[in-house]
């Protein structure tokens, strides 16, 4: 009797302390309220309509009228050449030293290379885009001609009338076109050529080839569309003293633009000239008496 009265106490105990630990387990076991979690307010938009059409990047809309007039009237309709000169070799611009009587720009430079030449251009009166060719070669076509239509009164570098030898192992200078000439011919075509190939092209002021005053990549005329660089490296440097340089563009309806036309003047700069110190003729001591 008293062996199961002992027993039965031991069980309770055992319950009791089961209970006991259960209901502390249970209150530990609680989860904690989280805390609460500032979430950033946007304001709201203006609601859009469905099917509302998304504004893209918008292109020149040609006017035929406007360029059939002015042909008649015996202009160039095709894209204006907005900036037309040379650069540092970081991009800076350089500014002309001058002009000449009939108006051209004068742009100086101690060395033949070195530096850059920089043509910028917009869409002209018949507002078509700038096309960006800069190589359409054909030998027995000479009326391919690139888009960027640049030359050279004077032959840069060697002259060779190799086609778009700007590569090693075969490096060439730029044959000279005098007098100036457009004409669809095969060393006119041929010299277009070789000058255009050497460019590279820009279609973004923030990512162009030339900086601002401040270090930021900037075209030089901010009404410029597109811009060519073409980096003048010593195969095909300027000769001293005054080459005139001509371009003119086309858009790509195939209307060419005014040319636009500027010097390199490659002058070293002078040695400056060393004046001799006189020195002074020495006196003989004196002898006292």
């Amino acid at each position: 009797m008293r062996k199961a009265v002992v027993a039965g106490i031991l069980v309770l105990g055992a319950v009791g302390c089961s209970t006991s630990q259960s209901r502390h387990a249970a209150q530990d076991a609680q989860p904690i309220a989280p805390e609460p979690v500032v979430v950033p307010t946007v304001p709201p938009k203006t609601p859009v309509p469905e099917g509302t059409p998304v504004a893209l990047a918008t292109r020149p809309v040609g006017d035929s009228d406007a360029a059939a007039a002015a042909k008649k009237a015996g202009k160039d309709v095709g894209p204006i050449v907005t900036y037309a000169g040379i650069a540092r070799a970081d991009g800076r611009k350089i500014e002309p030293q001058g002009k000449t009587a009939q108006g051209v720009p004068i742009f100086l430079h101690p060395v033949g290379s070195g530096f850059m030449l920089v043509i910028e251009g917009k869409p002209g009166i018949a507002n078509e885009e700038v096309a960006r060719g800069i190589f359409r070669h054909d030998p027995n076509d000479p009326t391919q001609q690139p888009d960027l239509q640049i030359e050279v009164n004077r032959p840069l570098g060697d002259g060779n009338p190799a086609v778009c030898d700007a590569r090693k192992p075969n490096l060439g200078g730029i044959p000279a076109i005098d007098p100036p000439s457009f004409a669809p011919s095969p060393k006119v075509s041929a010299a277009l050529n070789d000058f255009g190939c050497r460019f590279e092209i820009f279609i973004e002021s923030n990512a162009s080839g030339t900086v601002n005053k401040y270090g930021d990549f900037e075209f030089f005329n901010p009404e410029s569309k597109v811009q060519f660089v073409m980096v003048v490296a010593r195969s095909w440097s300027f000769p001293l003293g005054d080459t005139l340089v001509s371009v003119r563009l086309r858009d790509t309806e195939g209307h060419t633009g005014p040319i636009a036309r500027f010097i390199v003047r490659n002058q070293p700069k002078p040695t400056p000239v060393v004046k001799a110190t006189p020195v002074p003729t020495p006196t003989a001591p004196r002898r006292r008496e």
